[in-house]
């Protein structure tokens, strides 16, 4: 069963998608796309999990205003309307994988786990290009 959502956090209303019952798995998207990338995965997952998938701010069909947020509290809203209140393992590609790492450093009683897809990492320092790529 497929379910919408719509999260307050903040200024914002998060779009969400939930996919089955059971332990809350969360996908977080890459900047490049939005929530529509783990489709398979939501469907696929759903079957034995519930399976959730949500569109941060500035990306899908989620609407905010402009101002200061947190990815991570955001994170936390959808994790509290949709996680039936037990920790979630996250799944995070790229940017969302920073995301998180951040949670489950900041709120690791938020997290039962992580699955990391080359995340970025918060605080890093910035990377040193060659002459050749730099251009």
């Amino acid at each position: 069963m497929i379910s919408n959502h719509q999260i307050a956090s903040g200024q914002a209303r998060l779009a969400a998608t939930v996919v089955g019952h059971g332990d809350p798995v969360v996908f977080l998207h890459a900047a490049v796309c939005d929530s529509r990338m783990w489709r398979a995965q939501l469907d696929a997952l759903g079957a034995s999990n519930k399976a959730i998938a949500y569109d941060r701010r500035g990306f899908g069909e989620t609407r905010a205003e402009k101002g200061d947020f947190s990815a991570v509290a955001d994170l936390l809203a959808v994790i509290d309307a949709v996680g039936n209140g037990a920790p979630a393992i996250l799944v995070g590609c790229s940017q969302g994988g920073r995301i998180a790492l951040d949670t489950a450093l900041l709120h690791p009683s938020y997290v039962r786990a992580l699955v990391l897809i080359a995340p970025a990492v918060s605080g890093g320092p910035e990377p040193i290009y060659p002459p050749e790529i730099e251009g």
